[in-house]
């Protein structure tokens, strides 16, 4: 049913040709939107992070510099090297430890341990301290190096013996063991411990809280600092954490997806002599593309909405300019039931309304012949009907008339033998059924019978003329269409008190292939108005009536004319000064059986 129907073809079509392109559109829309973001946000957390590492090394490169002021500090390094003890020595000491202490806010604590005297000393929290006598020392582990960096770690008193309450916080410190510029001799180890402070107001500048995650991390995995505050001194052991540090790059960017988390990690290296630290910033999908997803939801909505616009227009696009088919379809439905007078209505100027139309002409052409066709085989039925009940035994005439003709010569009445011939070929001629279709010739012999008849009747009051062409004689002509013409004169304009009446039957051929017959009479004519109205009726070909009649008529010689000889044409004019002209036109090309 789809296949066959135009206006389901149409509607799949139209829909077809609007949703695919803008479905196609908003998919294609989506991804580009994703890719677009997504480049984007590595660009810019790249930025970021490239900006937040230049601060954190210049952050660390500030507690180194402050980390050489006891080589700066000749007295300082003095009392290091040679170890001094005395009361002026401790107090240098316990200066310019308070001097480092307070050279940047976010210093917890400084430490030195010297090693000649195997003695040290702090400044926790601002309070001086020192370990002296056989109490075990703290030694930080320098791993063979001058500087590390130890990871994040909760604060402690380098077993000073503090009596003061610290309360727990995370700090990263700074080791450098001092040593002698010319032997290389290892004199002591200083520590710096410093908050997270300025990491954390770094990292949080590089981040939007709750939509991504940060982290340092340094070399084994252990986290300096993180988004998730409960790792921050751990290691961290993920899968992703593994394949970050396993990145040859300096920096760069990948995606990751796992049950726990999907999205990108952008990342910058941090390496110093001292350190190599990765800073990590992870994005989640989620996150990431929250704005492509509004943005497709939007389209969504208002592509559903205009959805439903174009749905309803197609529909009735649809059943607008498929309605007037399917009422044609309805119409040519009840022709083809047997019923021939549908009126047919389409009202549009389209090339559906054209087409209507255009099958309504020829409908009612149709009509129109089958009434043509119907209403003369009724009138020729009617005729021999008549010609029938006239008849009544043919055979029975025709020797009653012979029988009258020999009885007129036995008496010397050879005027009477005539007429009675004449009678005998009139009937013979009307009676006989068979032919349709004559030659002219025939025809005139009809009437020059009937002219006989009439002017024995009227005492040869009558003037008669034939002016008929010869090679005319042999041009079939549908059979009387003469006769009758005459026949009319004798009814309506013939006076029997006036002397001088006339008839005359003229026939020749017109240059255009056309055979013109004329019946022209000096009787009394037609009223104008009459013979108008009589002209109009044979101009627009109006059908004889199938009712009885006396006569054939003029009607009914126009519509034969019309049938036999499409094109053929009547005429009737009056004369001057009195009479009637009837002129007969045959296209010779156009004869129909």
């Amino acid at each position: 049913m789809i296949r066959n129907s135009i206006r389901n073809r149409l509607i799949i079509f139209l829909l077809a040709a609007t949703i695919i392109p803008i479905s196609t559109s908003m998919v294609i829309t989506y991804f580009f939107t994703k890719q677009t973001i997504s480049a984007e946000a590595i660009a810019s957390s790249s930025n970021l992070i490239y900006q937040g590492k230049t601060n954190i090394m210049n952050y660390l490169k500030v507690l180194e510099q402050n980390s050489l002021s006891v080589y700066n500090d000749t007295t300082l390094y003095k009392i290091i090297e040679n170890g001094d003890s005395d009361y002026l020595s401790i107090s240098e000491i316990s200066r310019g430890l308070q001097t480092l202490y307070n050279s940047v806010k976010e210093i917890r604590q400084t430490y030195l341990y010297i090693a000649k005297s195997d003695r040290s000393f702090s400044i926790l929290l601002g309070n001086p301290l020192r370990n002296e006598g056989q109490v075990a020392k703290y030694l930080p582990d320098m791993k063979g190096v001058d500087l590390r960096l130890e990871p994040t770690h909760l604060i402690h008193d380098y077993k000073m013996g503090s009596i003061f309450y610290v309360p727990p916080s995370s700090v990263i410190t700074l080791h450098r063991s001092i040593r002698n510029a010319l032997t290389q001799q290892e004199l002591g180890i200083l520590s710096i411990d410093f908050s997270l402070d300025v990491i954390r107001t770094i990292s949080e500048q590089l981040t939007t809280p709750g939509q991504d995650e940060l982290y340092i991390l340094d070399q084994d995995g252990t986290v300096i600092y993180g988004t998730d505050p409960a790792a921050v001194g751990h290691v961290l052991h993920e899968d992703w954490a593994e394949h970050l540090l396993a990145m040859p790059d300096s920096k760069g960017s990948f995606e990751w997806k796992s049950k726990s988390f999907s999205g990108i990690h952008i990342y910058e290296r941090m390496s110093t002599p001292y350190m190599n630290w990765t800073l990590v910033k992870r994005i989640p999908y989620e996150s990431l593309y929250k704005n492509a997803r509004e943005l497709t939801k939007i389209n969504t909505l208002i592509f559903s909405l205009f959805l439903i616009v174009v749905i309803s227009a197609t529909l009735y696009i649809s059943f607008r300019f498929t309605a007037p088919i399917k009422n044609l379809i309805g119409y040519i439905n009840k022709i083809q039931t047997g019923n021939m007078q549908v009126d047919i209505q389409v009202n549009s100027n389209d090339e559906i309304g054209i087409l209507a139309r255009r099958f309504r002409l020829m409908m009612q052409t149709i009509n129109n012949l089958i009434l043509s066709e119907y209403k003369l085989d009724l009138a020729n039925k009617t005729n021999q009907l008549k010609a029938l009940q006239a008849q009544i035994n043919p055979h029975f005439l025709y020797n009653s008339l012979q029988s009258i003709g020999t009885l007129a010569l036995q008496h010397q009445a050879p005027k009477i033998y005539s007429l009675l011939s004449s009678l005998a070929k009139m009937m013979r001629y009307s009676m006989n059924t068979d032919e349709t279709i004559v030659p002219l010739k025939q025809e005139l012999d009809h009437v020059k019978s009937y002219l006989q008849l009439q002017m024995q009747r009227f005492e040869n009051d009558l003037s008669v003329s034939f002016e008929v062409e010869g090679d005319t004689l042999d041009i079939e002509v549908p059979k009387m269409i003469l006769q009758p013409l005459v026949e009319n004169y004798f009814k309506h304009g013939f006076d029997p008190r006036e002397k001088s009446n006339s008839l005359r039957i003229a026939g020749k051929l017109l240059e255009k292939e056309q055979l013109q017959l004329i019946v022209e009479d000096n009787g009394s004519g037609m009223e104008a108005e009459k013979l108008a109205k009589l002209q109009k009726q044979l101009s627009k070909h109006l059908k004889a009536s199938a009712e009885p009649s006396e006569s054939i008529g003029l009607l009914n010689v126009s519509s034969r004319l019309q049938l036999y000889f499409p094109g053929a044409a009547m005429n009737i004019e009056a004369c001057d000064p009195s009479g009637v002209k009837v002129t007969i036109t045959i296209p010779l090309a156009a004869v129909t059986r």
